[in-house]
């Protein structure tokens, strides 16, 4: 029976919550995050952050403080706050004094003074601080306290950040319809990363339930005012024709101004309609051109993406060691499908040294994630003991895994196990099960074998029709065994009249492709048409 193995061949941090910045000229930059759009003028702006994402924008407040969160994946976090000119007595006064001076503990003690009597503004910013452990030690929950006495006070920027910490569960337990509570309310008041936020709970049905015509109705405002998550966010959905008319010009329109403003994400979606076609005309070299600015990010996709374009040749022939820098990037990131990927380099020596330990090790990483392909290349290392001592059982282990993830190749090397009984009990019916799930994917080895068990009458009634059509099926893929099959069916007479001459012309087909049996059945094949006992598997 075929064992013919086909490996698959596709594989700016602000520091400090307040930190305050000057700015000596006129206009600087314009940013939109809340009511209106902000022109930073001459005068002090005071702001803060974390790690922010691409193209996060400034909350803007006429009073006090302004906390701004934004989410990516997992909670990222900015603090804005802006002083624009409004004289403020007391100790909010003095808090914000203080902390232009970087004297945190006394700014702390200053804005606590005015939180408890009552101050919004110094409530949201003693939450602030509580946050990021300024002037104080770091404590989540004083802050969800804090910023929720804000945000019962209408303080929008409470509101956002209350509402960023009930989705993320820091200070408080999760709750997704909390969020979604005060997302709304800060929404409602024209909070743009608010709304972005509501039209991504919306989109993925979380804390509310699914609604993608909300979505696009939130998502609007905030891409128009130059949000660039909400605009990648409203791309998606026009791509899709998720809660609108599918439009991909639309989506093009909105991941471009995206990537513009630096998203990931989008840059990142580019290159895949750019690679695919998809509302542009098909270009690898701009494919690559998105993935690589996505991936210079550290987006672990694109960097998967763009090490499969340096290896799938054409206009990137020759720079294997490229794609083994960006599937190694991907990989440490824990992206499975660049696991994978890398282990296939190791294992072939492709743009590294050949080191079968370390393919090892990097499938079993994909595969320990779940990647059905990782899984399968785990199941040929300890089939083949390569790498890792050959065992069969941890064989039958990761095929099935791979198999009932709907990968082919795993659907047929599970079938083979079955059949000859490795790792598990002989069980033709099962394999004929395997067998089918792959061929009817395609995949010609199994067409070729499924033929071979109808015409044996294992694990199914025997039928000579029907594994003749398998084999016609694996033989339109020149699949060098099933032409050899077919010939032994003409030499046999078994479906089919007996006709030597038509089993010569499959056998040197076979033989062309350098299948050894074929040579050998040419080489006895007798001139007075008589049969011989050939075996119907290879």
């Amino acid at each position: 029976m075929s064992e013919t193995f086909l490996p698959v061949s596709k594989m700016p941090v602000l520091d400090g919550f307040f930190r305050v910045i000057r700015l000596f000229s006129a206009m600087f930059r314009a940013f939109a995050c809340g009511r209106t759009r902000l022109a930073f003028l001459s005068g002090d702006g005071f702001f803060s952050g974390r790690p922010i994402r691409e193209g996060v924008v400034m909350q803007e407040e006429m009073m006090g403080f302004g906390v701004c969160r934004v989410r990516r994946g997992a909670l990222a976090v900015i603090g804005c706050l802006f002083l624009a000119g409004i004289s403020w007595a007391g100790d909010y006064s003095d808090g914000m004094r203080f902390y232009q001076g970087m004297d945190y503990e006394n700014a702390f003690s200053a804005f606590r003074r005015a939180a408890e009597k009552g101050n919004a503004a110094a409530q949201s910013a003693l939450g602030a601080m509580y946050y990021n452990g300024e002037g104080t030690g770091e404590d989540e929950a004083m802050a969800a306290h804090w910023y929720l006495k804000a945000a019962e006070h209408g303080r929008m920027d409470a509101q956002f950040a209350l509402a960023e910490m009930y989705e993320a569960g820091e200070g408080v337990r999760q709750d997704l319809k909390k969020a979604a509570f005060w997302y709304k309310k800060a929404a409602e008041q024209g909070h743009l990363l608010a709304q972005t936020n509501l039209g991504i709970l919306y989109m993925e049905g979380r804390g509310v339930k699914r609604d993608d015509a909300k979505a696009v109705a939130l998502l609007t405002n905030p891409a128009r005012q130059g949000v660039a998550l909400a605009q990648t966010n409203l791309a998606m959905l026009y791509a899709s024709g998720r809660g609108v008319k599918a439009n991909t010009h639309k989506a093009l329109e909105w991941y471009r101004k995206a990537a513009s403003q630096g998203e990931a994400d989008a840059q990142f979606s580019l290159g895949n309609m750019y690679e695919d076609g998809t509302g542009v005309e098909k270009n690898l070299l701009k494919a690559a051109a998105w993935y690589r600015q996505a991936a210079e990010q550290g987006n672990a996709e694109a960097q998967n993406n763009l090490g499969r374009l340096y290896m799938e040749g054409g206009d990137f022939e020759g720079h294997e060691d490229e794609a083994f820098v960006w599937f190694q990037r991907a990989a440490d990131q824990g992206y499975a499908e660049a696991q994978t990927n890398l282990g296939v380099l190791y294992a072939y020596g492709l743009g590294v040294d050949q080191d079968v330990d370390k393919a090892v090790y990097w499938y079993a990483r994909a595969a320990e994630k779940g990647q059905p392909e990782g899984a399968f290349f785990l199941a040929e290392a300890y089939y083949r003991g390569e790498g890792v001592e050959r065992n069969d059982k941890l064989a039958v282990k990761w095929y099935e895994f791979a198999a009932k993830n709907g990968v082919p190749e795993s659907q047929d090397r599970l079938g083979l196990m079955y059949t000859n009984g490795l790792g598990v009990r002989q069980d033709y019916a099962k394999a004929v099960y395997w067998f089918r799930k792959a061929a009817r994917q395609g995949y010609a080895e199994s067409q070729n074998n499924l033929g071979v068990l109808h015409a044996r009458g294992l694990g199914v009634e025997q039928d000579y029709a029907r594994a003749i059509a398998w084999y016609r099926k694996a033989i339109a893929q020149n699949l060098p065994q099933a032409q050899f099959n077919l010939g032994t069916m003409y030499l046999q007479g078994h479906g089919v009249k007996k006709d030597i001459r038509m089993a010569r012309q499959w056998f040197m087909k076979a033989a062309e492709q350098g299948l050894p049996e074929a040579e050998k059945s040419l080489e006895r094949l007798p001139k007075d048409g008589e049969s011989i006992d050939t075996d119907l598997s290879t």
